[in-house]
């Protein structure tokens, strides 16, 4: 082999290997965004989740308000339909005076 062809060489290789190094700095460079985005795209859903249990928890703590309330209503309506109810066995009985 000759001077000229081994300079050849020598010089296609080091052009191969300048092209891999820039291939891989822009390979480098999209796994680096692209790792950039995914702990974004977790960051954005770690927030979202715990917005979310904020909202779960504030629904949950309405609904027993609601289910509290609701006892309190239908205690209140068995009072009220016991009254009634009473009244008017009274007024049937001939008890009361009209």
């Amino acid at each position: 082999m000759s001077d000229d062809d081994l300079k050849k060489k020598m010089e296609f290789i080091i052009e191969q290997q300048a092209d891999f190094a820039a291939r891989l700095g822009q390979l480098e460079e999209i796994v680096t965004r692209f790792a950039q985005a995914t702990a974004d795209r977790f960051q954005l859903t770690d927030k979202r989740i715990d917005e979310l249990d904020e909202r779960i928890s504030a629904l949950v703590n309405a609904h027993l308000q609601t289910e509290e309330s609701q006892k309190k209503t239908e205690e209140s309506l068995r009072n009220l339909i016991a009254v009634v109810d009473r009244y008017f066995s009274e007024r049937r009985n001939g008890r009361s005076e009209a």
